[in-house]
């Protein structure tokens, strides 16, 4: 750092873009080949399956670069929360009866979103503060 900056002048930015990184990279390859995904929305009941699977996912690419650009870091981290709240919900249900070692592994699922969702409240809530000039 330079004298006179703080470190909350390099940590936004810094860690906006480190938080949107797994959301654009995760996000870009469902669109590219959405995999078993369509699977597990059609199971949840979601009408359009593959459509609405595609449209989370271009969701998810759009607000994380909203964050991990600073462009609109409120915003997008709200949308970005919408769609990881909704996409965790039918994704990572781990109290569908289901193998023991499968259940585990959608459990650990939802506990690290619950983590990305707590650092993209914490995100937005920075930026917001910084926006006020607080």
């Amino acid at each position: 750092m330079t004298a006179g900056t703080t470190g909350t002048d390099w940590s936004l930015p810094i860690g906006g873009a480190l938080l949107a990184a797994p959301f654009v990279s995760g996000a870009a390859s469902v669109l590219k080949d959405a995999g078993p995904l369509p699977g597990f929305a059609h199971k949840a009941g979601i009408p359009h399956p593959e459509l609405a699977t595609k449209v989370a996912a271009g969701a998810m690419v759009a607000s994380a670069l909203a964050v991990g650009t600073g462009v609109a870091p409120v915003l997008g981290g709200v949308v970005l929360a919408a769609s990881l709240i909704g996409t965790t919900a039918v994704v990572h249900n781990f109290c569908r009866p289901q193998e023991q070692a499968v259940a585990a592994a959608h459990r650990e699922g939802f506990i690290a979103n619950c983590g990305l969702l707590g650092a993209i409240v914490v995100s937005a809530q920075a930026s917001r503060a910084r926006c006020q000039g607080r």
